[in-house]
């Protein structure tokens, strides 16, 4: 029996403006080579300079960070130039001497004698024919020299050019190319037929057609792309980069202002550089050009707590406070202020009004983050009152004054579909919720139907919790196909082209359907019993076979694993019984998600114990010392889970529903008002729980719509594998 009862006149509470948002970090090269639309790979010659701090291992091509975190690091500059090469004899090399200013470690010498210099940009410079390009380089040369510089193809063909006479100090030196042909595998090429020498300082290449024709602007492809989803807000710069993995190379607000040949470039501890290119203006400016608020975090005086930690002292962390507030002034005050005048100077007088949302570092907790959290939530609160901020754990639980929580899932479509409730107690006097990251990981890394399915259910499951759970956001948002740290992500491409996987596809459709209020609704389904499998891990980490485990041990703690699927990471899928101090638990690791199954009940201990883990399809029990400690049986799967809102601008009632099973299900629908015999209906589906889209077939998983006919009282059938969103008429 599956039905929808739509209480449409009992309105519980108003939507969230805010739930759909978008977060943006860059990993997988979603930065410059992605969404910061430079065409230049390692324009200013620095991509290849070891952190500060760091050791290079040149055998295994790592970095090691002073508390023991590697990295790899294939770009030393030592063994070779990245991005640039010579042709025709020319000859080339890094110099730390003569740099173009204090933040610019290197420069490169060129020796020309009839040569060519080539930049081969991110996997090649995508070209358009007819499209302009913008271009300039910091060069100088003690003699006039003559330096051709062309956009070309691999072969040398050469699609427009521009001849400069560089004498004397740097100068920058500019000019606008007009491409005659199509090439996505293009070449920047530096040229001279005299035999001199030229240093070069920085350069950088620049489609003309950004978003919003900004000069340091975005990729506008990618850019509309995420508009598309009508986000209301973006958190940024991150994620882990935020933190960082050495003092150094966490985040900065003031490396990331002022002219980009200025800007502070930086290693992420995503294994490469950035060149803050895209920095805290951009984000800012975009935000304000979309339409958006602006969420900034930053980091809170620790780097990375999953990267070998490093816990900064008291000047370190105070630095930190005044670049965060210097970074907030920069957005809102005034021109005639030290940093709105810095604000200004590059290019908006007028306070950015977009910035809403300050969140307190990153994926970061405990006692050394609750101290912290507590040193710049009550300064920042007192001096910048009219923000919001953002805690990063449950720091309320500890006694601190906490006004939202970001949660982060990274799990199975599985565990989504069966925590659809999670929220649902929720105590409505507590403290907020921002699931600011959340995917399905396991099964589906390359952006699959599955994994949508299962996000839906669980979205459907916040939407009945949004006066609480205000905000959300998908991670990551960006692939590029060149470089791939983390899979799935929302939006994959190369250098020309993209297309969004089913989620995007999925937030699509349900961020163009809110509604204005949540009504009152009752979903009947059928649901699945979960059938759990894998191997039991005692104390000695051997796996064993079956259904029952059996152990004695000594000592006053015990972990057993069961239901071990022999994953690590990312793809981690076990159940874990603790047994410490006195309290016993037991907890579901999926993906980088602990979910609490059984919570903590006092055990008494002796000094042998004998513990038994009995376990049948998707129930287990756990005996310790000849009593029964914990007996779950595991909440099935619902094939149909769902939300209803009522949209009082159009008249229409709005229903999502998500089947997440392989069957069509007759679904009776019935409402307390009338309404039109005939709705329309946006359905995402597939031919199998694979299904995903590629360059070659990028709306192989799309959405469609049809009109349909659904009197009252109706039995409508609902397709396989699933999501769905019904708009029906209000009769007036």
């Amino acid at each position: 029996m599956y039905s929808v009862e739509i209480r449409s006149k009992e309105k519980l509470f108003d939507v969230s403006e805010t739930l759909y948002g978008l977060f943006f970090e860059d990993i997988n090269r979603a930065g410059d080579g992605g969404l910061y639309a430079e065409l230049l790979r390692n324009r200013a010659f620095d991509e290849g300079v070891l952190p500060e701090g760091c050791k290079y291992d040149p055998q295994e091509k790592v970095i090691l960070s002073p508390t023991g975190w590697r990295s790899s690091f294939d770009c030393w500059e030592q063994e070779g130039i990245v991005g640039w090469e010579t042709r025709g004899g020319a000859e080339i090399c890094l110099t730390e001497k003569d740099t173009l200013n204090s933040n610019r470690r290197r420069a490169l010498q060129v020796h020309f004698h009839g040569g060519e210099l080539l930049n081969s940009g991110f996997w090649g410079i995508p070209l358009e024919k007819g499209s302009q390009y913008r271009f300039y380089m910091f060069a100088k040369s003690d003699t006039p020299v003559s330096v051709r510089v062309s956009l070309a193809s691999e072969k040398g063909e050469r699609y427009a050019e521009h001849t400069f006479t560089v004498a004397g100090d740097y100068t920058k030196y500019e000019c606008m190319f007009t491409s005659d042909a199509a090439d996505h595998s293009a070449r920047l090429v530096l040229s001279s037929r005299e035999d001199c020498n030229v240093l070069l300082g920085f350069t950088s290449l620049f489609p003309k057609d950004t978003f919003m024709g900004r000069e340091n602007g975005l990729r506008r492809s990618l850019a509309e792309r995420l508009l598309a989803l009508k986000p209301a807000f973006l958190r940024f710069p991150g994620g882990c980069i935020v933190e960082g993995f050495t003092k150094e190379t966490a985040y900065r607000f003031r490396d990331t202002i002022g002219p980009v040949w200025e800007r502070k470039p930086h290693w992420l501890l995503w294994s490469y550089m950035t060149t803050n290119g895209l920095g805290f203006h951009e984000y800012l400016q975009f935000c304000e050009d979309a339409g958006i608020d602006a969420m900034y975090v930053f980091n809170c005086g620790m780097t990375c707590q999953g990267r070998c930690p490093d816990y900064f002292e008291e000047d370190l962390i105070r630095e930190f406070y005044e670049d965060t507030v210097q970074a907030i002034l920069y957005a809102t005050a005034p021109a005639d202020t030290e940093w709105g005048r810095r604000r200004a100077e590059n290019g908006h007088p007028d306070p950015f009004h977009v910035l809403k949302y300050i969140e307190i570092g990153n994926e970061n907790w405990g006692v050394q983050y609750d101290t912290r959290y507590r040193f710049f939530y009550e300064k920042l609160k007192e001096q910048f009152p009219q923000l919001h901020y953002i805690s990063t754990d449950h720091t309320e639980r500890a006694g601190l004054k906490t006004e939202m929580v970001d949660e982060h899932f990274y799990s199975s479509p599985v565990f989504f579909a069966a925590n659809t409730g999670m929220y649902d107690s929720l105590d409505r006097d507590g403290v907020d919720i921002y699931c600011g990251e959340y995917a399905s990981t396991i099964g589906c890394k390359e952006g699959t139907l599955y994994g949508a399915l299962g996000e839906a259910a669980f979205l459907t499951g916040i939407e009945r919790n949004q006066d609480k759970v205000k905000m959300t956001s998908y991670a990551p948002l960006f692939q590029n196909v060149n470089h791939v740290s983390w899979e799935p992500d929302l939006i994959v491409f190369n250098n020309h082209v993209d297309y969004g996987i089913p989620s995007y596809h999925l937030l699509k459709m349900f961020a163009e359907n809110r509604g204005s209020y949540v009504c009152g609704h009752n979903i009947v389904t059928e649901s699945s019993r979960r059938r759990e499998s894998g191997c039991f891990r005692g104390m000695d980490n051997v796996c064993v076979q079956g259904d029952r485990f059996t152990t004695v041990w000594e000592g006053d703690s015990l972990h057993i694993r069961f239901w071990d699927k022999g994953t690590d990471g990312e793809d981690q899928d076990h159940y874990d019984w603790i047994a410490e101090n006195g309290r016993s638990q037991v907890v579901h690791f999926n993906g980088w998600s602990r979910e609490t199954i059984c919570e903590k009940i006092p055990c008494r201990l002796s000094q042998r114990n004998t513990a038994e883990i009995i376990t049948d399809r998707d129930s287990f029990q756990i005996i310790l010392n000849g009593v029964l400690l914990h007996s779950r049986t595991l909440e099935p799967l619902p094939h149909l889970t769902g939300v209803c809102t009522v949209d009082s601008a159009s008249g229409e009632i709005i229903t999502k529903l998500v089947n997440f099973s392989d069957k069509a299900i007759p679904v009776r629908i019935s409402c307390d008002r009338e309404t039109e015999d005939c709705a329309d209906i946006t359905v995402l589906t597939g031919e199998s729980l694979d299904a995903r889209n590629s360059f070659e077939n990028p709306e192989a998983v799309s959405p469609f719509a049809e009109r349909i006919e659904i009197p009252a009282d109706h039995t409508l059938q609902i397709r396989p594998r699933s999501i769905n969103v019904i708009r029906q008429k209000i009769r007036k």
